[in-house]
């Protein structure tokens, strides 16, 4: 896990104009948009990609467990990071350098939240749902609050030159339907999450939700709306 030095160190990273950051609340589809993103860094090299570990390809800007000396890493660089908008390296406000920010609807986070809780030896076990949902409500999982992640990086876009997308649109947009990370589909918390959690939640989060210009996709059978055009019409 990250460490308050380490973050100190992040602060003064110097930033490139081609460095690319992939930023999300945890399971937001970062491994998949890791493997995306890379997969078009390396294009061309195909062939060797595959035997390039994906912490290699996107290491963590937080969790730097090869102890990657990320100056020396050639251009383009690309990093993965959780971490919130007020403890990236200051130099990404310059708005240099590229931030992709992808969303995912909570109520599906919140479940894969609890089925990964339940298998990282490092967190803690939940110890059932019940208990787990009402962490998350309270914003006492890892990484804290996801309302105040999505409400802190959407506040401070002008400071930065970010891309938000949403895990259900490149969903979506998949050719093929290949199964990964547990299930990873959309609406999956409606096989876990009783109809009263699900109205709680709806409770605790509806206000502060209506003010962020995002609609979330709550069922693969909805329509959907691209977040990016979500966002431009916000700034109009």
């Amino acid at each position: 896990m990250s460490s308050p030095e380490g973050i100190d160190l992040l602060d003064s990273l110097e930033i490139r104009d081609d460095d690319i950051f992939i930023i999300t609340y945890p399971k937001s589809g970062t491994i998949w948009t890791q493997n995306i993103v890379s997969l078009i860094f390396h294009e061309g090299h195909r062939d060797e990609t595959e035997n390039i570990t994906l912490n290699d390809r996107a290491p963590w800007l937080e969790y730097n467990i090869l102890h990657v000396d990320f100056p020396s890493r050639p251009s383009p660089r690309l990093f993965t990071s959780h971490l919130p908008y007020y403890l990236v390296p200051k130099g990404l406000r310059s708005r240099r350098a590229k931030i992709i920010y992808v969303l995912r609807n909570p109520k599906d986070i919140l479940v894969s939240s609890y089925h990964f809780h339940k298998i990282l030896v490092k967190l803690e076990t939940p110890k059932d749902f019940s208990t787990f949902f009402e962490k998350f409500l309270a914003g006492k999982v890892l990484c804290s609050s996801w309302l105040d992640h999505v409400e802190g990086w959407y506040a401070h876009k002008g400071d930065f030159n970010i891309l938000f997308l949403s895990y259900e649109e490149m969903k979506k947009d998949l050719r093929s339907k290949g199964n990964f990370l547990r299930k990873g589909t959309v609406g999956d918390w409606k096989n876990t999450m009783t109809v009263a959690q699900s109205e709680r939640f709806d409770h605790v989060f509806k206000e502060r939700m209506e003010k962020l210009p995002f609609r979330f996709c709550w069922d693969i059978l909805e329509d959907l709306e691209p977040i990016s055009s979500s966002v431009e019409e916000n700034n109009v």
